[in-house]
């Protein structure tokens, strides 16, 4: 008879962690928001470019400065 009085206590303690587990899974799995991936920072090569086509540099200073990243990018 002293067996089946630990069944009282231990049942509603592990039907508590079970279902714990179960909403603790759904709110991992469910709730979080995807994470994005980070965002690539763009290159010195391609601000140029986009200065270039955006007019804010001439050609000349478009050359000038590609010729010194591709020394830069040697030095590496």
């Amino acid at each position: 008879m002293g067996g089946a009085m630990y069944w009282w206590v231990l049942v509603p303690v592990l039907w508590t962690l079970l279902m714990g587990g179960a909403v603790w899974a759904a709110f991992r799995i469910i709730g979080q928001p995807r994470r994005q991936p980070p965002r690539r920072l763009p290159s010195p090569l391609d601000i140029l470019e986009r200065r270039f086509a955006s007019g804010e540099i001439t050609h000349d200073e478009f050359d000038e400065a590609r010729a010194r990243l591709r020394e830069h990018e040697l030095d590496l």
